[in-house]
């Protein structure tokens, strides 16, 4: 296996991405092209979780998927969107160009966000996939697409009170565009597949968003799965000893660690792996 980090651009924006390349097999007696995830982590648009990262795409190198980390816009000088679209549509299309050099199959491009990650995919599933929008922030400059999003207690509908962000000045410099404010309001028919996942004692992003999220998704008929465990606190990443922040327990649960293989499981049937 190969890791390496790369630097990307668009207009003037640099950003980083990390990728985790799988090798040739020689027994398969032929080559192969894997599929491959893009994972956005989690950070309350403030920071990258690591937790969220390398953990994550080393699991999805172990069911023969290439991973790839982004490293979207935070709150800063800028505002975190569009600009967190442009650099996902950025990193998709070059993907398209390492398909060739890293055996990537283009047809199996899926999404993964965490926390405030998952609000960058969510918004991203909605607005790459309706031309009008895709036009209005500059995605269709880029080429390539995604097949499916997996959410992990994703920030869904950031007007909602009590939950992330719950602070006006912090909502503003995520984004002025009210129309990103609520990721379910862009799902459209053309919206890709999702899996989605929440604890219902997620005491920082209220459950509500996802099943806004769900609902819109069945409304319009796109296909998801949805699993809402009993227990958890939010940001569990894995919910094991791997992503346990040292000496604190609460990042211990062992059923909801069965997440992902339950994913694993719905890519399958999906036809996304295998």
């Amino acid at each position: 296996m190969e890791t390496k980090q790369y630097n990307l651009t668009i207009s003037d924006h640099d950003f980083k991405v990390k990728g985790y390349w799988l090798d040739q097999v020689d027994d398969f007696g032929q080559e192969v092209d894997f599929p491959i995830v893009i994972i956005c982590p989690g950070g309350g648009f403030t920071f990258h979780s690591q937790r969220e990262e390398e953990p994550i795409a080393l699991r999805f190198n172990s069911y023969g998927m290439h991973a790839v980390v982004l490293e979207y816009q935070l709150i800063g000088d800028e505002p975190v969107y569009p600009i967190a679209l442009q650099e996902m549509a950025k990193t998709i299309d070059w993907i398209t160009t390492q398909a060739t050099a890293h055996h990537i199959d283009t047809k199996r491009i899926i999404l993964a966000g965490f926390s405030a990650g998952g609000h960058v995919v969510a918004t991203y599933n909605g607005v790459a996939t309706n031309p009008e929008l895709s036009q209005k922030y500059h995605l269709d400059q880029y080429q390539g697409t995604h097949a499916a999003v997996i959410l992990g207690y994703p920030v869904i509908d950031m007007t909602v009170k009590g939950s992330f962000p719950d602070d006006d000045q912090a909502l503003h410099q995520i984004t002025e565009d009210k129309s990103l404010w609520k990721a379910q309001e862009l799902v459209n028919s053309q919206s890709k597949p999702a899996f989605v996942w929440q604890t219902q004692t997620d005491q920082l992003v209220k459950v509500v968003n996802t099943i806004k999220y769900v609902d819109q998704l069945n409304d319009v008929n796109v296909p998801v799965e949805y699993h809402l465990f009993g227990s958890g606190i939010h940001g569990l990443a894995f919910g094991t000893y791997v992503t346990q922040k040292p000496g604190k327990k609460k990042y211990l649960n062992s059923w909801t660690a069965k997440w992902i293989e339950l994913a694993f499981n719905w890519m399958q049937m999906m036809k996304f792996l295998g």
